[in-house]
């Protein structure tokens, strides 16, 4: 996580680190101190675990959950995971109807596919850059 978060500040970016499960809460939270375009880094788990939540707080569920999210200029950088790992998250968050392709044991977020019909939005939020997959580490 620190080396990742070195890498950001060294590509000249600010760096807000936190813990909340929910991103939209913290949309709100940083567009209050900024008109700056808002960029997310997470994981692929965290674009899983977003389509496999229910959102049974809010009354629009994923849709609303989603809206509240990229309401303004937000994007969300989803660093890749190795098959192993991904395999390993979806068993014990018994996520189901996920597809990948790989390369070099890697599965970035443009290798990632859903079912429809959630599969149908998590193309567009790809198609529409407002899911931005990050390149594939390169072993040092």
């Amino acid at each position: 996580m620190l080396r990742r978060i070195d890498a950001l500040l060294a590509a000249g970016g600010d760096v807000l680190l936190f813990r909340k499960p929910e991103l939209y809460h913290m949309t709100a939270l940083v567009n209050r101190h900024t008109q700056a375009p808002v960029r997310f880094v997470g994981g692929l788990s965290l674009v899983i675990r977003a389509f496999e939540d229910v959102y049974g707080n809010l009354e629009g569920k994923l849709l609303e959950a989603l809206a509240r999210l990229f309401t303004q200029n937000v994007r969300i950088y989803v660093y890749p995971m190795t098959v192993a790992d991904l395999r390993e998250w979806l068993k014990s968050a018994s996520a189901n109807d996920w597809e990948w392709s790989e390369t070099d044991g890697w599965v970035s977020a443009s290798q990632l596919r859903r079912a429809p019909p959630l599969g149908h939005l998590f193309a567009y939020l790809l198609a529409s850059d407002f899911l931005v997959p990050m390149r594939l580490p390169v072993e040092a």
